[in-house]
């Protein structure tokens, strides 16, 4: 079991963000105390009721846990992310698509939640499209890296990602070869050291539907 608050506050906001994005309705009522919460508002049940996994409370007294005080920039930050994503997830209809999901998260900055939503729908896809889910999990997962300072994790990911999302069988609604060049280019550059933090990335490449990028 992970002991170091911020694993743990990680965690436990990244499983609310997963839970909200497939449209739970608790979840959601708790982003959006979340969002409130960073505005000075008041902490409601859904918010008193998160517990990290070592079964401790993060919010206490109508405030943030003393053990998890010294992270509320970082609270304050999925706060805003999360409630992004969601609306963008809830306009479209979409908490049932995992892509689209991912997609939403991605473009958020969310990308160790886009490792938790797509990991589970990986391991029990049987279908053709698994590299390609494969490929979005590692993507995720580089990008979390690279936020992190791990500069040869996240290079190395990178190009693992690109590699699967090449191998897959191409998708009619998502540009994935595009989405892989991008994530080629910037491993390589992360691996040449021109990249050493996530805000010298510039345009970050993205899931771009193909009607979006070919106007088809």
């Amino acid at each position: 079991m992970k002991t170091h608050p911020h694993l743990l506050l990680r965690d436990a906001l990244a499983a609310l963000f997963v839970r909200a994005a497939r449209g739970d309705d608790e979840a959601l009522a708790a982003v959006g105390e979340l969002e409130s919460w960073t505005g000075n508002g008041s902490v409601g049940a859904q918010l008193t009721a998160l517990r990290a996994e070592d079964g401790a409370a993060l919010f206490d007294a109508g405030r943030l846990a003393e053990r998890f005080e010294p992270l509320a920039g970082y609270v304050r930050d999925r706060a805003r992310r999360f409630a992004a994503a969601c609306q963008w997830i809830q306009e479209e209809r979409s908490s049932d698509d995992a892509l689209e999901c991912a997609r939403a998260a991605w473009d958020a900055g969310l990308f160790f939640e886009v490792h938790e939503l797509v990991e589970p729908v990986w391991l029990d896809d049987r279908t053709d499209r698994r590299p390609a889910l494969q490929g979005i999990i590692m993507a995720g997962a580089a990008l979390h890296h690279l936020v992190e300072g791990n500069l040869a994790g996240a290079g190395s990911l990178l190009g693992d990602a690109a590699r699967h999302l090449e191998s897959a069988p191409r998708d009619d609604r998502f540009d994935l070869e595009a989405f892989a060049k991008g994530l080629a280019e910037i491993g390589e550059r992360v691996k040449a050291r021109e990249i050493s933090t996530i805000e010298d990335l510039g345009t970050l490449p993205r899931i771009e539907r193909r009607t979006e990028r070919h106007g088809e």
